[in-house]
Protein backbone atom coordinates (compact mmCIF):
# COMPACT_ATOMS: atom_id res chain seq x y z
CA UNK A 1 0.00 0.00 0.00
CA UNK A 2 1.44 3.67 -0.90
CA UNK A 3 1.84 5.39 1.79
CA UNK A 4 2.27 9.30 1.73
CA UNK A 5 3.25 12.05 4.56
CA UNK A 6 1.41 15.58 3.57
CA UNK A 7 4.10 17.82 5.06
CA UNK A 8 7.74 18.42 4.09
CA UNK A 9 8.46 18.97 7.81
CA UNK A 10 11.71 17.70 8.34
CA UNK A 11 11.11 16.56 11.96
CA UNK A 12 7.86 14.44 10.81
CA UNK A 13 10.17 12.87 7.63
CA UNK A 14 13.12 12.14 10.32
CA UNK A 15 10.59 10.64 13.04
CA UNK A 16 8.18 8.60 10.45
CA UNK A 17 11.35 7.29 8.88
CA UNK A 18 11.95 5.37 12.38
CA UNK A 19 9.49 3.10 11.76
CA UNK A 20 11.00 1.77 8.78
CA UNK A 21 8.26 2.27 6.18
CA UNK A 22 8.75 3.17 2.50
CA UNK A 23 6.49 6.49 2.28
CA UNK A 24 6.42 9.60 -0.28
CA UNK A 25 6.39 12.89 0.69
CA UNK A 26 4.01 15.39 -0.84
CA UNK A 27 3.01 18.67 1.15
CA UNK A 28 -0.06 19.78 1.91
CA UNK A 29 -1.07 23.00 0.11
CA UNK A 30 -4.03 24.53 2.43
CA UNK A 31 -5.05 27.45 4.03
CA UNK A 32 -4.18 27.58 7.62
CA UNK A 33 -7.44 29.37 9.33
CA UNK A 34 -7.48 28.68 13.10
CA UNK A 35 -10.21 28.63 15.35
CA UNK A 36 -9.77 31.06 17.91
CA UNK A 37 -9.44 29.83 21.64
CA UNK A 38 -9.21 26.46 20.50
CA UNK A 39 -5.63 24.61 20.18
CA UNK A 40 -6.48 21.00 20.00
CA UNK A 41 -9.80 21.82 17.97
CA UNK A 42 -7.59 23.67 15.21
CA UNK A 43 -4.71 21.01 15.28
CA UNK A 44 -6.97 18.21 14.38
CA UNK A 45 -9.34 19.94 12.07
CA UNK A 46 -5.55 21.59 9.88
CA UNK A 47 -4.10 17.42 10.06
CA UNK A 48 -7.56 16.14 8.77
CA UNK A 49 -7.40 19.08 6.02
CA UNK A 50 -3.90 18.11 5.16
CA UNK A 51 -4.45 14.42 4.93
CA UNK A 52 -7.97 15.36 2.91
CA UNK A 53 -6.27 17.35 0.51
CA UNK A 54 -3.57 15.31 -0.65
CA UNK A 55 -6.02 11.99 -0.20
CA UNK A 56 -7.97 13.60 -2.88
CA UNK A 57 -5.20 13.43 -5.88
CA UNK A 58 -3.93 10.11 -4.53
CA UNK A 59 -7.40 8.34 -3.68
CA UNK A 60 -4.62 4.59 -3.82
CA UNK A 61 -2.86 5.88 -1.11
CA UNK A 62 -2.52 5.88 2.63
CA UNK A 63 -2.19 9.94 3.94
CA UNK A 64 -0.75 11.19 7.26
CA UNK A 65 -1.82 14.56 7.89
CA UNK A 66 -0.60 16.12 11.02
CA UNK A 67 -0.47 19.81 12.87
CA UNK A 68 1.47 20.73 15.67
CA UNK A 69 0.73 24.01 17.70
CA UNK A 70 2.07 25.66 20.84
CA UNK A 71 -0.43 27.07 23.26
CA UNK A 72 -0.40 29.06 25.95
CA UNK A 73 -3.90 28.66 27.93
CA UNK A 74 -6.13 28.77 25.16
CA UNK A 75 -4.37 31.00 22.89
CA UNK A 76 -2.71 29.70 19.92
CA UNK A 77 1.37 30.75 19.66
CA UNK A 78 1.83 30.22 16.19
CA UNK A 79 5.24 30.74 13.68
CA UNK A 80 6.95 33.66 14.19
CA UNK A 81 6.22 36.48 11.66
CA UNK A 82 10.31 37.87 11.92
CA UNK A 83 12.63 37.94 14.57
CA UNK A 84 10.97 40.46 16.87
CA UNK A 85 8.18 37.89 17.28
CA UNK A 86 10.52 35.41 17.74
CA UNK A 87 11.58 37.37 20.59
CA UNK A 88 8.57 38.52 21.70
CA UNK A 89 7.26 34.85 21.92
CA UNK A 90 10.15 33.36 23.30
CA UNK A 91 9.99 36.17 26.23
CA UNK A 92 6.46 35.37 27.20
CA UNK A 93 7.11 31.45 27.51
CA UNK A 94 10.57 32.01 29.68
CA UNK A 95 9.71 30.52 33.15
CA UNK A 96 6.65 29.04 32.32
CA UNK A 97 4.93 25.89 31.20
CA UNK A 98 2.84 25.49 27.94
CA UNK A 99 0.99 23.21 25.93
CA UNK A 100 1.64 21.32 23.14
CA UNK A 101 -0.80 19.36 20.69
CA UNK A 102 0.21 17.25 17.59
CA UNK A 103 -3.26 15.79 15.67
CA UNK A 104 -2.56 13.13 13.43
CA UNK A 105 -5.19 12.43 10.44
CA UNK A 106 -5.17 9.49 8.54
CA UNK A 107 -6.71 9.09 5.47
CA UNK A 108 -7.53 6.09 3.15
CA UNK A 109 -10.47 4.81 0.62
CA UNK A 110 -13.03 3.90 3.30
CA UNK A 111 -11.39 4.76 6.32
CA UNK A 112 -10.42 7.65 7.81
CA UNK A 113 -8.80 8.61 11.85
CA UNK A 114 -8.24 11.71 13.74
CA UNK A 115 -6.40 11.85 17.05
CA UNK A 116 -4.43 13.64 19.05
CA UNK A 117 -1.74 14.20 21.77
CA UNK A 118 -1.02 16.64 24.21
CA UNK A 119 2.57 17.57 25.95
CA UNK A 120 3.27 20.34 28.53
CA UNK A 121 6.51 21.91 28.74
CA UNK A 122 8.76 24.03 30.51
CA UNK A 123 10.84 27.13 29.66
CA UNK A 124 13.79 27.51 32.29
CA UNK A 125 14.02 31.15 33.01
CA UNK A 126 15.78 33.12 29.73
CA UNK A 127 18.08 36.27 29.64
CA UNK A 128 17.59 38.49 27.26
CA UNK A 129 21.01 37.61 25.69
CA UNK A 130 19.99 34.46 25.44
CA UNK A 131 16.77 35.14 23.20
CA UNK A 132 18.68 37.12 21.02
CA UNK A 133 21.74 34.22 20.48
CA UNK A 134 18.68 32.14 19.45
CA UNK A 135 16.80 33.96 17.25
CA UNK A 136 19.55 35.34 15.78
CA UNK A 137 20.62 31.31 14.97
CA UNK A 138 17.47 31.18 12.53
CA UNK A 139 16.14 28.23 14.26
CA UNK A 140 13.20 29.60 15.77
CA UNK A 141 12.10 30.94 12.95
CA UNK A 142 9.57 28.37 10.94
CA UNK A 143 8.48 27.17 14.15
CA UNK A 144 5.43 26.87 16.49
CA UNK A 145 6.28 28.53 19.31
CA UNK A 146 9.54 30.07 18.39
CA UNK A 147 11.67 26.99 19.65
CA UNK A 148 12.62 23.18 18.29
CA UNK A 149 12.81 20.98 21.24
CA UNK A 150 15.51 18.78 18.87
CA UNK A 151 17.69 21.72 18.03
CA UNK A 152 19.77 23.87 20.01
CA UNK A 153 16.27 25.07 21.99
CA UNK A 154 16.63 21.69 23.71
CA UNK A 155 18.61 23.86 26.25
CA UNK A 156 15.66 26.07 26.78
CA UNK A 157 13.25 23.54 27.83
CA UNK A 158 13.68 22.86 31.03
CA UNK A 159 10.84 20.11 31.20
CA UNK A 160 8.48 17.83 29.36
CA UNK A 161 5.52 15.82 30.89
CA UNK A 162 4.10 14.07 27.85
CA UNK A 163 5.68 12.83 24.65
CA UNK A 164 9.36 14.21 23.64
CA UNK A 165 7.54 12.89 19.91
CA UNK A 166 4.51 15.26 19.90
CA UNK A 167 6.39 18.39 20.96
CA UNK A 168 9.14 17.69 17.71
CA UNK A 169 5.91 17.23 15.31
CA UNK A 170 4.03 13.50 15.34
CA UNK A 171 3.53 11.12 17.88
CA UNK A 172 5.18 8.19 17.15
CA UNK A 173 3.83 5.69 19.05
CA UNK A 174 -0.02 6.49 18.11
CA UNK A 175 0.95 6.91 14.47
CA UNK A 176 2.61 3.41 14.31
CA UNK A 177 -0.08 1.81 16.27
CA UNK A 178 -2.82 3.38 14.15
CA UNK A 179 -0.85 2.48 10.98
CA UNK A 180 -1.63 -1.08 11.51
CA UNK A 181 -4.96 -0.86 11.46
CA UNK A 182 -4.28 1.06 7.73
CA UNK A 183 -1.47 -1.00 6.33
CA UNK A 184 -2.36 -4.42 8.24
CA UNK A 185 -5.70 -4.37 8.62
CA UNK A 186 -5.07 -5.19 12.56
CA UNK A 187 -6.72 -3.21 15.26
CA UNK A 188 -4.32 -0.67 17.11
Amino acid sequence: MRLILASSSPRRIEILSLLGLEFEVIPAKIEEKPIEGKPILTARKLSREKALSVWKRYKDAVVIGADTLVFLGNEIIGKPKDEEDAKRILKRLSGRWHGVVTAVSIVSKGKRLTFHDVARVKFRELTDKEIEDYVRSGEPLDKAGAYGVQGFGAVIVEKIHGNFYTVMGLPVVKVYKALKGFLYNTSP
